[in-house]
């Protein structure tokens, strides 16, 4: 990929510690039901259990009272229960009826569906619509009594319940999203700060700070393989470096040794047909030159991505300003018009030799596929954009994904090795620049503006 690190922030939603913080909160509401499930199952059974065993203390003492006093007695306790209901705020119903169901004592008006005989208890509906728990119990034979009990305190006891889990609930969830929230900041700095570092190897300098190498977790321990993994690029970018300039001197010596012999055998040499040969060498031994130092300039751009060492504070207008009176020239000579909108005071950072060279190569392309009669048009705008563009033959669709790679010619073209446009994508690369073709309609149109092409 000849994409440059990116800089783009992950929303917290989608970010593992986001990530995490939603499942713990799912995980957290998931257990909190389940306890309340479970809790408020126990309540039901436990108050409908304490429920029972009221209503049974309470029937079993009106029938001993029945049983030791008689019925005017037991009509006399009924009454007082009753009278005591606003004092104890008990919620207590009673019926003593015959042996038909005939009212006899009691606040209760009807019979409920309970026999007597068998003492069966059980949920019954009270004639203001609420339930309570009630037995009936057999007397005697003429006579037959049901104890009722509400169960509002169980209602209650639930209610409350109820409100406590919710409460804390709420204040569960609440911590958790405030604590993932800091957490997730405290994470996100600690790997913003490896990612812009990161983005600093391949600088001329070993020592990128790897910020948090100290820590003993997991991300100190991936800012000490980054801090490692820096040096040893910047190492190989350092031996690349060398090894290049090794190779460029090595053999522009011997080619520029030969290119003398071949001067001076010319020069001695009387035949015309010989010297028309020793002067094809010499041109043949210019062009190994020229695309070694092509090779050359594009390793090293590319070597040097991220490298901002040599750059300034370059005035494009001005320089592409004089690149358009140089090419003006040339398009005069080549019965080519050319045509140059530059806007004033834009100013970029960056090396300027090899801006030149970019944009003049991007015009040399255009001039050497434009035919006699045909245009040229240079602009540069604010951003900025620099866009060339031609009247020649175009590029065809299938060659426009690899017409920026190495040794790459379009179709009908004799000359040239095939570098210059690779030379235009690395320098772009290096400056944090893109460049496109597309059909210009006719001809083509190769544009460099900001940002980073893969």
């Amino acid at each position: 990929m000849d994409s440059l690190l990116s800089n783009e922030r992950v929303p917290f939603l989608r970010s593992l510690s986001g990530r995490f913080t939603l499942a713990a909160v799912v995980l957290s509401l998931g257990i909190f039901v389940a306890l309340f499930l479970a809790t408020e199952w126990y309540v039901r059974g436990a108050s409908r259990q304490a429920l029972s065993e009221a209503v049974n203390t309470d029937l079993a003492g009106l029938a001993d009272i029945y049983a030791t006093s008689g019925r005017d007695e037991l009509l006399e306790r009924i009454e007082d229960r009753l009278a005591m209901e606003a004092y104890d705020q008990a919620d207590r119903h009673y019926l003593l009826a015959d042996a038909t169901g005939q009212r006899i004592g009691g606040d209760m008006a009807r019979w409920p569906s309970l026999s007597a005989e068998n003492s069966a208890s059980g949920t019954i509906a009270l004639e203001d619509g609420s339930e309570a728990y009630a037995r009936a119990t057999q007397l005697d034979a003429d006579l037959r009594i049901v104890v009722a009990h509400e169960a509002g305190s169980e209602s209650a006891l639930l209610s409350n319940v109820r409100s406590v889990f919710l409460a804390g609930l709420a204040l569960a969830l609440l911590a958790l999203l405030l604590l993932g929230i800091v957490g997730a900041r405290a994470l996100r700095r600690r790997v913003d700060h490896l990612n812009r570092a990161f983005s600093e190897v391949g600088d001329t300098s070993a020592n990128i700070d790897f910020p948090g190498s100290c820590s003993t977790d997991e991300l100190g321990l991936l800012a000490r393989n980054g801090s490692a993994m820096a040096q040893r690029i910047v190492g190989l970018i350092a031996a690349h470096r060398h090894i290049s300039d090794q190779i460029a001197h090595e053999m522009r010596t011997p080619l520029m040794h030969l290119d003398m012999r071949l001067r001076q055998a010319i020069s001695e040499t009387g035949d015309a047909e010989v010297q028309a040969t020793l002067a094809q060498s010499r041109e043949d031994i210019r062009g190994v030159a020229r695309m070694l130092d092509s090779l050359l300039d594009i390793a090293s751009s590319e070597a040097r991505r991220s490298d901002r060492s040599g750059f300034e504070n370059v005035n494009l207008s001005a320089l592409l300003g004089d690149l358009a009176d140089l090419f003006e020239e040339s398009g005069a000579e080549a019965e080519i018009a050319f045509e140059a909108r530059i806007a004033d005071g834009i100013l970029f950072d960056g090396d300027r030799m090899q801006l030149t060279r970019m944009v003049s190569n991007l015009l040399d392309n255009a001039f050497k596929f434009t035919p006699a009669g045909g245009f040229v048009e240079l602009v540069l705008e604010p951003g900025p954009v620099i866009r060339v563009r031609d009247s020649g033959p175009g590029v065809r669709d299938e060659d426009k994904p690899r017409i920026f790679d190495r040794f790459v010619r379009s179709d009908g073209q004799a000359k040239g090795h095939g570098l210059g446009l690779a030379l235009v994508r690395a320098i772009a690369l290096r400056h944090g620049l893109k460049v496109d073709c597309r059909d210009g309609d006719p001809g083509a149109v190769f544009e460099i503006s900001k940002g980073a092409s893969s």
